[in-house]
């Protein structure tokens, strides 16, 4: 073989592997491919000729990533073959925290339809997960920040501290101002219900003498007519005695609290308040009537805010052990609710209580440009410091906006209102 042969088979096998390895480094298959083009807001770092997995199985790679407007369009090669049905999701996938990106597609339903060659689909701006890292790092570094006494939560606490010490100093004088009329009130319903046993014993013992005839009742009456009228008017006289008792039973029966609800929420940054009065005609047994989310409705707004202000709740409930239910109308809708104390026989954690409540059930309208379809559903946890005072944390709005809120609750018992619902009962006796 001479040189100039050798330079030729030379310059053949160069050609040869330089070709391939343009082939093999380059975009360049004998597989057909039809383009999907796909809209997104963030594509989160995801690279050019990454590959596009479906249900994790890779079916075509990225062409192109341009920006157009306020948007990033994002063009795939998706295999001949491959059918992807119009209500996939479509999002930027990783292999692991530090891997590579790809395009993954959750494959939809066949009824929606295929997606043909050249559609245009929206792609779903998943929150990365450097970015998701990120924010949570900043999130805690604000939580040990307020934790400190640095930021938000650590000055609503002292001022929901300094309003609990207001109001407690209010109360302490009410009670004070208060309790020298209900006790004075007490004495004389005892000394009235310790007269009508008196009076009731006296009643018995005439009757059982008139009844047997002797001293000189008995005599008077031989008659069995008058016996028999007298018997009638002492008997009746001791029905009313009953009644009476059971009157005055009535008025001492009835407990009323006062109930005040402070509410913090910090992705409103707002606060808002319940107050109201229960009522307890018996035991086991309450009404519950008052104002839900009070506010001032010309404060400005610093936040988006989607609760129903200045409502009313009225409710009726049972309490049974360790379990507290009650239904009626809530934040001015209709719905119920259930109070349980996970601990209830142990003396040492039963000041904790777990709420869950449901209420809105129709519920189909918009709030502040946002559409809500769904049922309210609300749940919680308190702890009670003592009988007068609980805190808590709530999930509000489950199913639609998961807004967290802080709360404490300040009760106190009102003797002066429960007698008043105690001698309004009076009317409902019988003549």
């Amino acid at each position: 073989m001479n040189g100039e042969m050798k330079v030729g088979l030379f310059v053949l096998v160069g050609s040869i592997l330089f070709g391939t390895a343009v082939f093999l480094l380059g975009d360049f298959s004998f597989q057909s491919y039809y383009p999907v083009y796909a809209e997104f807001k963030d594509v989160a770092g995801l690279p050019d000729r990454a590959t596009v997995k479906l249900s994790g199985v890779e079916v075509g790679k990225i062409k192109n990533i341009a920006i157009k407007d306020d948007k990033v369009i994002v063009q795939l090669a998706i295999r001949e073959g491959v059918k992807i049905f119009r209500d996939a999701r479509f999002l930027v996938g990783a292999t692991s925290m530090i891997g590579s990106k790809f395009l993954q597609v959750d494959q939809g339903t066949p009824a929606a339809g295929k997606i043909k060659p050249g559609d245009t689909v929206k792609g779903d701006d998943s929150l990365s997960l450097d970015r998701a890292l990120s924010r949570a790092v900043n999130s805690l570094d604000a939580l040990v920040g307020d934790i400190r006494g640095e930021g938000r939560l650590a000055r609503d606490l002292n001022e929901i501290l300094s309003n609990l010490r207001e109001v407690t100093g209010n109360v302490n004088e009410l009670v004070s101002n208060t309790q020298p009329h209900a006790e004075r009130v007490m004495e004389r319903l005892d000394s009235i219900t310790a007269r009508l046993d008196s009076m009731m014993g006296k009643t018995e013992l005439i009757v059982d003498k008139v009844n047997s005839g002797e001293g000189v009742a008995g005599a008077l009456i031989s008659d069995q007519k008058m016996k028999n009228d007298v018997s009638s008017a002492i008997n009746n006289l001791r029905d009313a005695s009953a009644s009476v008792k059971e009157a005055l039973g009535r008025v001492g029966g009835f407990r009323t609290y006062i109930k005040w609800d402070y509410k913090y929420e910090p992705l409103a940054h707002d606060s808002k308040n319940n107050l109201g009065i229960k009522i307890y005609p018996r035991e086991g047994r309450y009404y519950y009537l008052g104002g839900a989310n009070l506010i001032n409705t010309r404060d400005s707004v610093k936040g988006t805010d989607y609760e129903n202000l200045n409502t009313i709740d009225a409710n009726l409930g049972w309490e049974a052990g360790a379990f507290d239910l009650y239904a009626g109308v809530i934040h001015g809708s209709g719905g119920s609710g259930l109070r349980w104390k996970p601990f209830y026989h142990n003396s040492k954690w039963d000041r904790i209580s777990v709420l869950v409540e449901a209420t809105e059930f129709t519920r189909n309208r918009k709030i502040k440009d946002r559409h809500f379809n769904d049922p309210r559903y609300d749940a919680g946890v308190d702890v009670a410091f003592n009988k007068y005072l609980s805190a808590g944390v709530r999930l509000n709005d489950i199913a639609e906006t998961k807004r967290v809120n802080y709360t404490t609750r300040l009760v106190f018992e009102d003797k002066d209102i429960a007698y008043l619902f105690g001698f309004a009962a009076l009317g409902s006796l019988k003549k």
